[in-house]
């Protein structure tokens, strides 16, 4: 694995941790604060895929070895964020369902973001940001 890309998925994998926990205290405040649920929820939708996409446009542009067409990173961007955010919500999902204590969930689900986020990561630069362009 060459270290660039170790060096590029870090930036990216530690932003979505920071994030996350950021978008948690933020609910706890709003909720401490009389506001409804639903408005910390909301706030992590905006903050959330805003965060990670400049987040991964630094990731690509500053850590990477190989240079980068920045036409492509919103492409590669989406098509790693979208398998992602899929993920993400059917293990949620199943979790919520299978582990009945919420510290025991939250503590799987980030691993399995984690991985999630490595494999999506990965194939993002593979598939779109540093595919070859063939000619003919």
């Amino acid at each position: 694995m060459e270290n660039s890309f170790l060096k590029a998925f870090a930036v990216y994998a530690y932003s979505f941790v920071l994030i996350f926990m950021f978008n948690s205290l933020v609910m706890v405040l709003m909720m401490k604060a009389g506001l409804p649920a639903t408005a910390g929820t909301l706030f992590s939708y905006v903050s959330t895929p805003v965060v990670l996409y400049f987040t991964y446009r630094l990731a690509v542009t500053k850590f990477l070895s190989k240079p980068v067409d920045e036409r492509k990173i919103p492409k590669a961007w989406l098509y790693q964020f979208i398998p992602f955010l899929i993920a993400s919500v059917l293990s949620f999902q199943a979790l919520a369902h299978l582990v009945k204590k919420p510290p025991v969930a939250v503590f799987i689900f980030l691993n399995v973001e984690l991985l999630v986020i490595y494999i999506t990561f990965k194939l993002s630069l593979q598939k779109v940001l540093l595919k070859e362009e063939r000619n003919g």
